[in-house]
């Protein structure tokens, strides 16, 4: 399981999973994107340089985020495919691959503003990792 959502009051919970830090970084990528639009209907067209810095693996999990937000709010792109190139303490580098929304084939499901500190966990437990994120809705 890459990620599954829980009940929160106004606002979407997601719990992310994956077997390495780059592979959850991918898949919050993957559930932030599923929640406001349906994926099926995206094509992998282009692809964007994504990176991100934080002081630690919360704060970069959620720089990681911040930045896919800006990707959909700022330029106007539904991502569907992520690949970590890179990951340090303190930096991540990769690629998202998805197009320009298109409201002619896209179904958007939402808009979500952003990801919060609120109730954040980003852990390794057993070698596997996972993270738990309210977002903003």
């Amino acid at each position: 399981m890459k990620y599954e959502v829980f009940e929160h009051v106004s606002d979407i919970g997601l719990r992310i999973y994956g077997s390495s830090f780059k592979e959850l970084l991918e898949n919050a990528g993957l559930a932030l994107f599923g929640q406001m639009a349906d994926l099926s209907r995206v094509e992998a067209v282009e692809t964007i340089e994504v990176s991100a810095q934080g002081d630690t693996v919360e704060e970069l999990f959620m720089a990681w985020l911040r930045e896919l937000l800006y990707i959909f709010h700022g330029e106007g792109y539904l991502l569907k495919e992520f690949v970590v190139k890179e990951v340090s303490k303190k930096m991540v580098r990769g690629t998202a691959k998805g197009e320009k929304i298109d409201p002619d084939r896209h179904l958007i499901h939402g808009e979500v503003k952003g990801a919060t500190y609120h109730r954040l966990e980003v852990k390794e437990i057993g070698g596997k990792w996972q993270a738990k994120v309210i977002l903003d809705v």
